[in-house]
């Protein structure tokens, strides 16, 4: 039953509910702006522009609004001001007078995700080939990590590894890599925010996916043109760091494999066979994997072009 509705944006992109659950944000892409509401009435409380100048010095009328996440330390959210190349950290404690903390970074921000502390925030600026973490407790740029072309997270990874401890980790658009950083400055400070290693893959992928509980880390390829590399993936080692297996999904003409997500105990892997072609049939479906052994347990069929698909309680509480 539908209980309240809003339309923040022509085209909206991302949103967020505040910690005390008060309030709801919605992100757009046009008009270039943020709106926050009341989370029961879904009533428009602010209307925000991000409009501005960006790390360049240079005006820009169109930053759209790429990621927003509530911070776990903090009565704030996170906004990426995708063109502008900052993350705005918005107070909702005191709505009457909005404090927003404009943290200069580069350009362009999209996606992103907390470190296992949920202090710091690692998000892609694609457009600089570099990952940028913020520090949520300063609102500060904690440091920003040179990448190959185009690093694209998704929803991220977070794992130990045993060497670097733990580490955080990202496909790329750009190429077919997974890089693999360090993101514990209290108790790994010499690798904080520095590359620990690099795996190549076979194709440059959209998303990857973890869980605590897991031994391996799961990675799409779904940006390359041949379709046998574009409907596989693979599943890396956390501790050999080495690709141990490549599952092809599906061999129909037309269709990718793409994102990742556990279950709540990390005992499932539910991933998406995706048509690229425009279809009026439901003809998409969702594999699930034992975590463990990597073998394929169950189908969901009937769905249209399923991609991300997300566990409530993992995205609640930040496990990656």
């Amino acid at each position: 039953m539908k209980v309240a509705q809003v339309q923040v944006a022509y085209d909206a992109r991302d949103v967020a509910v505040s910690g005390d659950g008060k309030y709801v944000i919605g992100g757009g892409y046009w008009p270039p702006h943020f709106v926050i509401a009341d989370a029961k009435t879904m009533e428009p409380l602010k209307v925000v522009s991000t409009r501005g100048v960006n790390v360049d010095g240079e005006y820009v009328n169109e930053s759209r609004v790429a990621a927003i996440y509530d911070t776990p330390m903090a009565p704030t959210w996170l906004v990426a001001a995708k063109e502008l190349g900052q993350m705005w950290q918005v107070d909702y404690s005191d709505l009457d007078n909005l404090q927003i903390t404009k943290i200069n970074s580069a350009k362009y921000l999209h996606d992103g995700f907390y470190d296992p502390t949920g202090r710091y925030f690692q998000i892609a600026a694609n457009a600089s080939n570099k990952m940028v973490v913020v520090d949520t407790k300063t609102r500060k740029l904690e440091a920003m990590i040179d990448t190959d072309k185009k690093p694209h997270p998704g929803p991220g990874a977070n794992w130990n590894d045993p060497k670097c401890g733990p580490v955080g980790g990202t496909t790329h658009l750009g190429v077919g890599k997974v890089t693999v950083w360090g993101n514990d400055p209290k108790g790994h400070k010499d690798q904080a925010w520095k590359i620990c290693y690099e795996v190549e893959t076979d194709g440059a992928g959209v998303f990857l996916r973890t869980h605590p509980k897991s031994d391996y880390v799961w990675i799409d390829q779904t940006k390359h043109p041949e379709p046998a590399i574009q409907q596989s993936v693979k599943v890396l080692d956390k501790k050999t760091r080495k690709i141990v297996k490549t599952i092809q999904l599906t061999t129909k003409k037309g269709y990718a494999a793409v994102h990742f997500e556990f279950n709540k105990d990390g005992t499932e892997v539910w991933a998406s066979v995706w048509n690229r072609a425009d279809s009026l049939e439901p003809n998409g479906e969702i594999i699930i994997f034992d975590a463990k052994t990597l073998k394929e347990k169950a189908r969901v069929k009937g769905l249209y072009a399923p991609t991300g698909k997300f566990n409530v309680y993992n995205r609640v509480n930040h496990v990656t």
